[in-house]
């Protein structure tokens, strides 16, 4: 029995572990739902902030419908889409969310609270939603990449013989940087009033 909280506390993260952007910061006390967690044991209360890639964007009379492919989220809280995703989920944000801003493959972080899985569609299958009502919506910048190449000396060994011994040598080094800090958010419904990191 003493296994179940242990395993339930391993489901659940602490909100003040990475900086993300300020719009979906929470506080560093705050215990967030993990998106697996929420599958995994059908949990339907709680804060939560997931992040991924826009699927299906619709606006309703008083609201907007993002279907959002999960991927788990970096450092600063942008969605790694070169993981694996775990899955789908819906996130309901208030008013009007502009389809040409929010277009299908764009990177969002959401915030707010959990709410009772929604039945649905992908294609014919039937699919189970984890839902959250949003208090905040983050469109990541795009990510302008460039590719640097660096050719430095580097002593190198020699072989086989009659070239043997260290002497001297180049190496060719490839980077490629991730962008710049994000500078753009413009997707915030409503700012978390706690105090924020």
């Amino acid at each position: 029995m003493k296994l179940i909280p242990i395993l339930f506390s391993s489901l659940l993260v602490l909100g003040g572990c990475a900086s993300y952007p300020e719009p979906v910061r929470v506080a560093d006390e705050t215990t967030l739902v993990s998106f697996p967690a929420t599958v995994k044991a059908g949990l339907t209360q709680g804060p939560a902030r997931w992040s991924g890639v826009i699927a299906k964007v619709q606006n309703n009379s008083q609201n907007t419908r993002l279907e959002i492919v999960y991927f788990p989220s970096g450092s600063h809280g942008r969605p790694q889409t070169d993981k694996d995703t775990e899955g789908r989920f819906v996130a309901y944000a208030k008013g009007f969310l502009d389809p040409v801003v929010y277009q299908p493959g764009k990177q969002v972080t959401v915030l707010g609270q959990l709410s009772p899985f929604e039945a649905g569609k992908v294609d014919q299958f039937q699919y189970s939603y984890p839902v959250i009502q949003a208090s905040a919506v983050y469109l990541w910048p795009k990510q302008q990449e460039t590719t640097r190449v660096e050719v430095e000396p580097w002593p190198l060994w020699r072989g086989p013989y009659p070239y043997w011994g260290y002497g001297p040598g180049m190496r060719i080094r490839t980077t490629i940087p991730t962008g710049a800090t994000p500078t753009q958010g413009p997707a915030d419904v409503q700012q978390p009033s706690s105090q924020q990191r």
